[in-house]
């Protein structure tokens, strides 16, 4: 680990530093071409020969040089501020057609972003209760293909004629106005069946859920709020159970 950060800061301080290690390369391999190049001569070589041999035994010098920049340097920074550099001078040169292809771009990543957030909400995210891939909806189709909704006694038969889901509740939602111990005020509401909350397996946090004789005909009514609800109309918690 620590050999690893000693690396790492070498890297840094060399990608940062001055110019002086190239040139103390540079002077570093022309003087191994010149030893390369007196072996040749003592060898029985002429000049030019013995420099071409000693060429082409070192190899080219720019590659060499380039693989000893990145041993000892950072690489993909340096090709990162290359490429920087190289669409700042394109953008430079051509700034109305740049901005055009910076806005398609943004433009296209925003729609598709926004896309795949609706995709996600309405498809993919899976329904903020225990196990919803066992959660099922029916309905009743009319001869004309049409879904609508059971009918009470309807529902009590299916009910009670079950032998597949552990629990069936039927739901209806829309906005109503409710009134008591709040000033009267259009909300979102449904009204469940006492086994509601049972089939989608949560509870109130306070309180308790629907009781079966709440559910008779003639019964007091029976409200459940929830948390923001409760929060923003200052409802005394002893009226109302309370469902987050």
């Amino acid at each position: 680990m620590l050999s690893n950060l000693r690396a790492l800061l070498s890297r840094m301080r060399n990608f940062f530093g001055d110019s002086s290690l190239d040139r103390e390369l540079e002077s570093e391999m022309a003087t191994h071409l010149q030893f390369a190049v007196e072996d040749n001569l003592k060898r029985g070589m002429s000049q030019p020969e013995a420099e071409r041999q000693a060429h082409l035994s070192f190899g080219g010098p720019q590659q060499s040089k380039e693989a000893h920049r990145d041993s000892r340097g950072l690489p993909f920074l340096e090709s990162l501020l290359q490429d920087l550099r190289f669409a700042l001078r394109l953008f430079l040169k051509a700034p109305s057609f740049s901005i055009s292809a910076i806005l398609t771009l943004a433009l296209g990543i925003g729609a598709t972003t926004a896309i795949f957030s609706v995709v996600y909400g309405v498809l993919l995210r899976p329904l903020p209760y225990p196990h919803p891939d066992r959660i099922v909806r029916l309905w009743e189709q009319g001869a004309a293909g049409n879904r609508m909704n059971f009918c009470r006694p309807e529902f009590e038969d299916i009910r009670s004629q079950n032998k597949s889901l552990l629990a069936v509740a039927e739901y209806n939602s829309g906005v109503a106005t409710v009134t008591g111990a709040i000033e009267p005020a259009r909300l979102n509401a449904s009204s469940v069946s006492s086994d509601f909350f049972a089939v989608l397996g949560v509870h109130p946090v306070f309180g308790r859920s629907f009781a079966p004789e709440e559910q008779k005909f003639g019964a007091s009514p029976v409200a459940l709020v929830s948390h923001s609800f409760w929060r923003n109309r200052s409802i005394p918690r002893a009226i109302f159970p309370l469902f987050a």
